[in-house]
């Protein structure tokens, strides 16, 4: 009930506030980068349009309000000061629709982030039955992308969680092997090259032993002027894309 009370409010709050925010309490940005953790503010030659993203600031917590023109699509995003990075949770419901309906947890993904000096680390894990179940560990930069898939039964460390992930990560084209769908692979990795050109993000798959320069084309996407993947123009624009496969 606590949880659902919860969301129920933070909901509330994204709506509401997007469209009758308080200058004192909130202030509007263009976007809000997230691997700096700075807002990025309009041009003074710029006309403030939707999306933007509100910003609220205090000694501990930074809030981020998402704002699109489609309020049901508004984000609500708390970041959290932990002295040497910042800590974000961020949880999915496997079932979306069921979850809108009922406002009762199907069986949600949790995604713990942790952001410090321009990189974020992600742990992501699901409960199902009350049991943690992992599925994988992220490492984001501007540039690159470093994706592992663990077993289930995988845990970071209660004491320093940052550590343990920047540590099973450390080296991991030494440790693990890469991605292949001809074994079964327990723990493998996969490594991604992003290059954002104006507002579209490519996306390169580098598998380890090939001599291409970015890897293979798995993805592109557009984006909104918010700096994120444009929810209105749909999923990968590949097909459209002209540009080689590989680069």
């Amino acid at each position: 009930m606590k949880t659902r009370n919860t969301i129920i409010a933070l909901t509330i709050l994204a709506l509401s506030a997007c469209s009758g925010y308080k200058q004192d309490t909130y202030r509007v940005y263009k976007t809000f980068d997230e691997y700096a953790m700075k807002e990025i503010p309009f041009r003074i030659t710029e006309k403030k349009s939707l999306p933007y993203a509100m910003v609220k600031r205090n000694d501990d917590t930074i809030r981020v309000l998402l704002c699109f023109a489609d309020t049901t699509q508004n984000q609500s995003i708390v970041y959290i000061n932990k002295g040497e990075y910042w800590y974000n949770l961020k949880k999915y419901q496997t079932d979306p629709i069921l979850y809108y309906f009922t406002l009762c947890d199907t069986i949600p993904i949790y995604t713990e982030r942790y952001i410090q000096n321009d990189t974020i680390w992600e742990y992501e894990y699901e409960i199902e039955n009350f049991i943690l179940e992992s599925n994988s560990l992220t490492r984001h930069t501007r540039n690159n992308e470093v994706y592992i898939s663990v077993p289930d039964t995988f845990r970071i460390s209660e004491s320093n969680r940052l550590d343990s992930i920047k540590n099973f990560i450390s080296l991991y084209s030494e440790k693990y092997p890469y991605y292949t769908s001809k074994k079964i692979q327990p723990i493998h990795y996969s490594y991604y090259n992003k290059i954002l050109r104006n507002d579209t993000l490519y996306i390169y798959e580098k598998p380890a032993g090939t001599n291409y320069r970015l890897g293979k084309l798995r993805a592109v996407y557009k984006m909104s002027n918010l700096g994120i993947i444009d929810m209105y123009r749909g999923g990968s624009i590949i097909y459209e894309a002209k540009v080689p496969k590989a680069e």
